[in-house]
């Protein structure tokens, strides 16, 4: 084996072990109480080695989040907005309700870039990427639409879970579909009914 093949082989191992290392402090801490000193004191390496593979702790984080990120980013690729928009919500609840704790926990967590993003923000900034204008709107109006449906969804999908998922998401991802496309009408909620308590609606069944 030469010289490279083993600095390569090193370099692999190394990456493996801050990336194993890091996901294992992250079950126990909020990554705001993560740092350089304790990882590396864990994986039993200096933080010269770290630097070789990453700037900071944030690039790690940026770099997991993204990596995470990428089979939902790719699936939003071969779709087309808005005529599949139903596709791309029932598609992000099955990716997010996928993954294990700790994923889910490093893609709510923020780094410290100016430009730290969550998930809903990475599926916002690619859609801005993917589309310029839709036909009929401005630049400007095409922003805002895409705004409201990736923070809708964020927004929609993160209540789900702080709730346990109580609802199926067989019965979930309809319901969020009717609420991010068509509003309170989509929920069935008139306006009479959004004034009635909730003493009231159990009453009446």
């Amino acid at each position: 084996m030469s010289q490279t093949e083993k600095h390569d082989l090193r370099f692999v191992k190394n990456e493996n072990l801050i990336r194993k290392t890091f996901r294992e402090m992250m079950k126990e801490n909020e990554y705001a109480k993560i740092s350089i000193k304790v990882l590396t004191e864990k994986a039993q390496i200096n933080r010269k080695t770290f630097y070789l593979h990453y700037p900071s702790l944030d690039h790690l984080l940026t770099s997991l989040q993204l990596e995470l990120m990428s089979p939902a980013l790719e699936m939003i690729s071969k779709t087309a907005f808005p005529d599949d928009a139903e596709q791309i919500i029932q598609h992000s609840f099955e990716f997010m309700a996928s993954l294990d704790p700790v994923d889910k926990k490093i893609l709510s967590s923020k780094g410290h870039f100016p430009e730290g993003l969550n998930p809903p923000d990475l599926i916002r900034e690619y859609f801005f990427r993917k589309y310029d204008r839709f036909p009929g709107y401005t630049r400007f109006e095409t922003n805002l639409i895409i705004t409201y449906f990736s923070v809708s969804l964020g927004v929609i999908y993160r209540q789900w879970e702080v709730d346990g998922q109580r609802i199926p998401i067989e019965e979930m991802v309809p319901l969020a579909t009717r609420l991010i496309l068509r509003g309170l009408d989509g929920a069935g909620l008139t306006a009479k009914q959004a004034g009635k308590t909730y003493d009231d609606r159990q009453r009446e069944k």
